[in-house]
Formats: C-alpha cells, structure tokens, sequence
C-alpha cells in the first residue's frame, strides 16, 4: 500500500493579487454582502403594503343539529312565546369567497418604503465600508510579511559575515595573535543573530497563517509574496493630501453612514407621526354559498354575492403609546445628530495626527538612507584597513554591527512610511479596492 502524498499548491501573490483574493473569499465580507441584499428584501417588502391583497378561501360544514336562528313568535303562528328558534338551512354547507383590498392612503406605509430604502443604503455603505478596513488590513498583514522576510534575509547576511569573523578569531587565537575574548564576542553575535532569526522564522509563519486566513485560503496552501518593500512615496504626496481633505467627508463610508442614520431618524419619526392619520383602503368581495341536506352538487343552488366600497381607519386613542413613540424617535433623531457631529470632530484629529505622523517617519527614512550610505562607507573603510592590517577585528565587527542594524533601521522606516500612508489614505476616504 502506497502512502497518499498531498502536495500543497503553492500561490505567488502580489498585494493586488491579494486584495482581489480577498474581495472573492473573505468570509466577513461575504457576511456584509448577504446583510446588503437582505435590506434590499425589505424594500421589497415594505412595497408591498402599498400593493392590492388578495385572498381567497372557502370551507364547507355538516351539521348535526341544523343551524336556529331567534324570531319573535308571532312571526310563526305562536302568539304565547314571545321568541322562538327556528330550525334553518341545510345540514351541508358550502362556502367561498374571494376578497380584495387595495390601500390607498396611507402614508405611514408610504414612508416605511423610504426607510427600508435608507437601511438599504446603509448597509451599502456598511459593505464598503469594511472593504476598506479589510483593504487596510491586507496590506497591513501583507507589508508586516514583507519586513519579516527582508529582517531575515539581513539577519542571514549578517549571520554569515559573523561567522566568518568567528572562524577568522578562532584561527587567530589558535596563532596567539588574538584574544580569546574576541573570540568569545564573536561567538555571542553569531549565538544572538541565531536566535532573532529562530524567532523571525516563526513570526514569519505566524503573519503567513494570518494573512491567508484573511484571503480565505487553506491552511495547507504555500504562499510566496512576489512584491517587495522598496520606498515608493514622495514629498509630493503630501500636496494631495489637502485636496483630499476637502472632500474627506464625502469619501468616507463612516461619515456618510452618519449622515444616512440622521435621515432615517428623521424619516422614522416622521413615519411615527403619520400612524395618527388615517388610512383609506379599496375593499371588495366576491361569495358563493348553497346549503341542502344532500351532497348532490348538481342540484344546488348557488347564490352569489359580491360588493366592492371604501375602508376608512382613523385611530382616535392608543393608549398614549404613538406619543411616546414620537418621543422615542425624538431622542433618536437628536442622537444621530450628536454622533455625526462628534464623528466629524474625531475625523478631523485623527487626519492631523496621521498627516503629522507620515511627514514624522518619512523624515526619519530620509535619515536612515543617510545613516545607511555612512555605514556603508565606514564598512568599506574599516574593511579595507583591515585587509591591508591596519585595523584589528573588533573594529571591523563593530563596522558591520553598525551597517546591519542602520540597514534594520531603514527598513523599518521603510514599512512605518507604507503604513502611515495606509493609514492616513483610509482616513481620507481614498482607500478602496
């Protein structure tokens, strides 16, 4: 018997590639979907108080005792009882009618059909509006990956200049022309490098697992990124910033949900108030009925009747409860109100202090790329003098100690300016796939 060898798909994703996957496979997002097209039902079904009803049923009854019916006795002949019962109708009977009715004012229903169309809305926004969070957080998860594997790919180069070092002070020691504690410093950085490269492996495989949960893939599908973290933002972005400013609250999903929530209270209370006016309504019927105490249809006479009039509602007392319903509606109306506001406020501080924050980092990357370049030629030049035995070992382990963690700095700098931009571009309404 041959063991069953299962081998995992391996797919190569750009952020593009894994902004699409998860527009087609995120659960949640599929969730908000199915919330949108649920609202869209009851718009569907709010219509429908506005559209004719028509019923239709019928039964039919056998009596035992025959249906009696109360008559004044001189009615029958029997001066001396003053009522009577007298025994009528058939012990079959038979029974069906049709019934119609149309509203024709009513303008509570009228405005119900509004409010579903508004919650429709809302949901919309809703959906779009997670498409953004779940756009940020992709190229969150995504760009966090990326820093990982270019950490290790420094930390492994740094790990094999380290261990030429080592081998380079263990063959000077051996001679005597080292000391043994350079050594021993050597034989730590290699041991540490080691073990931040263990621990970058495993947060590697962790933000993996996380990021394709996110594009609802299987555990068991390799994934490779294809894209790479390099500096793409420039000083002129910040000019953008203020005209997208400008029309942050049109942009965002968030604050135009506010804005609908204000409406729909308004359109609730508004509806509250319309249930103390009255209804008018199309009514009509259609009946047919026979009774005989035999099951000979042929023989039955069936008369019809039928009428087609007008309905009137007018509510005159509930209890005081539409009051307290358009109260209700009231404080709800003056709450949309206040979380509008205060959503707009908060916008406003948070745009500044992710505007502040990116011109914060991307400073600090223009500092880093010169850090970079300094160590760099401070490496060379330290290498160079080692070479030619005018600088000791520890000198030149220092130099690459110094270029290391100044190329760790930069790319650092590198994933805080992508993320800021992430973030600030969300808060402007601008990041949607």
């Amino acid at each position: 018997m041959f063991p069953l060898i299962i081998n995992a798909q391996n797919k190569v994703l750009s952020l593009d590639q894994a902004l699409r996957l998860a527009q087609e496979n995120n659960k949640s997002l599929k969730i908000k979907s199915y919330e949108e097209q649920y609202t869209k039902e009851e718009i569907k079904i709010s219509q429908a108080n506005m559209l004719p009803s028509v019923n239709a049923s019928g039964n039919y009854s056998y009596y035992f005792d025959r249906q009696v019916i109360f008559m004044p006795g001189a009615f029958t002949g029997n001066e001396t009882e003053p009522v009577v019962d007298v025994a009528v109708g058939g012990k079959n009977t038979f029974n069906t009618y049709v019934t119609l009715s149309q509203p024709i004012v009513n303008e509570s229903a009228r405005r119900q059909i509004k409010a579903a169309k508004l919650q429709n809305a809302i949901a919309a926004l809703n959906t779009k509006d997670y498409t953004s969070n779940l756009t940020l957080e992709v190229s969150v998860v995504y760009l966090k990956t990326l820093l990982i594997q270019e950490s290790i790919k420094l930390n492994e180069q740094s790990l094999t200049r380290n261990n030429r070092s080592l081998a380079d002070s263990r063959s000077l020691y051996a001679q005597g022309k080292s000391l043994k504690i350079d050594t021993l410093r050597n034989f730590i950085l290699v041991e540490n490098l080691k073990t931040t490269l263990a621990h970058l492996e495993n947060q590697h495989r962790v933000s993996i697992l996380h990021l394709k949960q996110i594009l609802g893939l299987e555990a068991q599908t390799e994934v490779t990124l294809s894209d790479s973290l390099k500096h793409n933002v420039e000083v002129r972005y910040f000019a953008a910033v203020e005209k997208s400013y400008q029309e942050v609250f049109t942009n965002r999903p968030d604050i135009q949900q506010k804005q609908l929530n204000i409406e729909l209270s308004r359109n609730l209370l508004s509806q509250t108030r319309a249930t103390r006016m009255p209804t008018i309504s199309l009514v009509g019927a259609y009946q047919i009925q026979a009774q005989a105490d035999n099951i000979k249809l042929e023989s039955y006479r069936w008369p019809k009747t039928s009428f087609v009039g007008l309905q009137a509602n007018i509510p005159l007392f509930s209890g005081n409860r539409i009051n307290s319903k358009i109260r209700q509606s009231t404080i709800q109306l003056e709450k949309s109100e206040l979380e509008y506001a205060d959503a707009k406020e908060k916008t406003e501080t948070e745009i500044a202090t992710l505007e502040y924050n990116l011109k914060e980092v991307f400073q600090r990357l223009t500092t880093q790329q010169k850090t970079v370049e300094a160590a760099q030629m401070n490496f060379n030049i330290v290498n160079d003098r080692y070479q030619n035995g005018l600088s000791s070992r520890l000198e030149l382990s220092d130099a690459e100690l110094a270029l290391s963690e100044a190329k760790m700095n930069q790319l650092y700098s590198i994933y805080n300016v992508k993320i800021a931009k992430l973030q600030l571009d969300k808060a402007l309404g601008l990041l949607q796939y």
